[in-house]
């Protein structure tokens, strides 16, 4: 009975990451590594489904693509950083775009890095777990 809820303590406290991108095996990679770390995950394939989980689902980290369908990444973290939920949502984008006014563009918006694809997936874990103890700290968590 007590393993039981030691279980339900340690799910309270997953964080929760929002992949973003029009690319399904990307998201499927990125879901099944990150669920193996513990995460809870949620997908979007678009900025403007993106979008709508970010507000509705508050994800503690946001992996977003730039190129994508109907609104692409730099226009939904734009949009997000105007909702009062979407202020204080971690972004990290995944881009193959690598261009100094993508990633300035990206950065203005306060994300928290800018990752070049193809990338290394224990990076990518590395600076999720830095960003998530980051934000603990700051909250007096």
């Amino acid at each position: 009975m007590f393993e039981f809820f030691g279980l339900m303590k340690s799910k309270a406290k997953r964080a929760k990451i929002l992949v973003v991108d029009d690319e399904p095996n990307i998201i499927q990679t990125l879901q099944d590594r990150l669920e193996m770390n513990d995460y809870t995950v949620i997908s979007a394939n678009n900025g403007k489904e993106g979008l709508d989980k970010a507000i509705n689902e508050k994800p503690d980290v946001v992996l977003l693509d730039v190129i994508m369908p109907i609104m692409d990444g730099h226009e939904m973290l734009e949009r997000l950083r105007k909702t009062e939920a979407g202020r204080s949502i971690a972004v990290i984008m995944l881009s193959a775009r690598s261009q100094t006014d993508d990633i300035a563009r990206a950065s203005a918006c306060g994300i928290e890095d800018y990752i070049i694809k193809p990338f290394d997936l224990s990076e990518l874990l590395a600076k999720i777990e830095t960003i998530l103890e980051h934000r603990k700290v700051g909250a007096g968590a």
